[in-house]
């Protein structure tokens, strides 16, 4: 049986009677007046077009998991130039979420819970943020004075940064860089050549390192192009099935690839996902670099917008992608699924759907928790 349009049932009830009415009347019968038919509603205006990647955000966008969402977002804010974006607050008052962007980068949040482990529960963490700084020593200092450690000093890299690493009270690792040469192909492999060619003399103090002789020129952005301000990096057990992982599941594009004296761990690797770029390597016990595996998890995780979630979750799944969540729509405005590689990753996957305010995502989110609260 064909179902009838509500509508289409309402205007045939109500005009049956007049119908019935009609039908008894002669031929000669004086048509009686019919009322003027109300003006058809005036047409709502067109919705604004909601962008499946929602202003502000990449194709990629780290999140990640500390003790203290409140007390993090505050130091990011004094130390890193961070603007707050949005706070979720929990129970008691305190935040479980927050987002904040860093240059052109936004940056997640979320207070730890459950599986999501921050980096001093699980004693150290096998990703970093490589963040680009105007003045890399000047962000080092003030990062240091308010409580980081400094794990390797800025100096002059090959590659064309001047970078060092620091990690945060909250236990996650910033590369911090500021971009001050630029190089073709060849001077990148020419210099890499040399930084890693063995040798048995020690370079005197001060002396300037032997890949200096290949001369790039001076930088005239002091962020590398085709970067944004904030970029993830990640150690895999197996970075070679890692990348074919990321090619087959998400389309990613290889950038760039080197590989360690063996000539097949990977030292260093990028991924191009749409308008974004991840890296990742090998792990180097003997270096100090252990993998997501070594760690047995990761306190960052990765959320992944596309134009269709519901195709690239499938094709995830299908690459051999475990599913932690299954795809939906949230009450934050997105199609919604989250997704484990093989490498131990998680990827939250999404297309934005609707904008939603502060006011109605706060009132959406009570009603949300309210659903999943025990019935007594």
């Amino acid at each position: 049986m064909t179902k009838t349009h509500p509508s289409v049932l309402f205007i045939a009830l109500t005009l049956l009677p007049l119908a019935c009415s009609n039908s008894a009347k002669t031929d000669t019968a004086t048509p009686e007046p019919t009322a003027s038919a109300p003006p058809a509603p005036a047409p709502e205006p067109p919705k604004p077009e909601v962008k499946p990647i929602p202003e502000g955000f990449y194709a990629v966008t780290p999140q990640i998991v500390v003790k203290g969402v409140d007390e993090a977002v505050d130091f990011y804010t004094k130390n890193l130039g961070a603007t707050k974006v949005l706070t979720i607050p929990g129970e008691g008052g305190k935040s479980i979420h927050a987002e904040v962007k860093i240059g052109d980068s936004i940056v997640m949040i979320d207070e730890e819970s459950g599986d999501m482990k921050s980096p001093l529960t699980l004693g150290g963490s096998p990703a970093s943020l490589l963040m680009y700084s105007p003045d890399v020593d000047a962000t080092i200092a003030a990062l240091t004075a308010a409580g980081a450690k400094v794990t390797m000093p800025a100096e002059d890299q090959f590659w064309g940064d001047r970078w060092g690493e620091v990690t945060d009270p909250f236990g996650h690792r910033w590369n911090v860089a500021t971009h001050i040469e630029d190089l073709t192909p060849e001077q990148m492999a020419e210099r890499a050549k040399i930084a890693f060619a063995p040798t048995k003399k020690k370079p005197k103090k001060g002396a300037a390192p032997a890949w200096k002789k290949i001369a790039g020129t001076p930088a005239t952005e002091k962020v590398a192009k085709e970067y944004h301000t904030i970029t993830p990096s990640f150690v895999v057990a197996d970075a070679n099935a890692a990348i074919e992982f990321y090619k087959n599941a998400f389309g990613a594009t290889e950038k760039a690839r080197m590989l360690g004296p063996d000539g097949k761990k990977i030292m260093h690797a990028e991924l191009t996902f749409g308008d974004s770029t991840v890296m990742l390597s090998d792990a180097f016990p003997e270096m100090g670099s252990k993998s997501i595996a070594d760690y047995k998890g990761t306190p960052v995780s990765l959320h992944h917008y596309t134009t269709d979630a519901d195709a690239v979750f499938a094709k995830a799944q299908a690459a051999g992608g475990k599913p932690l969540m299954p795809i939906g729509d949230m009450f934050w405005g997105d199609r919604y699924g989250m997704i484990l590689d093989p490498a131990g990753l998680a990827w939250g996957i999404a297309t934005h759907k609707e904008d939603v305010s502060p006011e109605q995502m706060a009132e959406r989110m009570k009603a949300e928790m309210a659903k999943q609260k025990p019935q007594s």
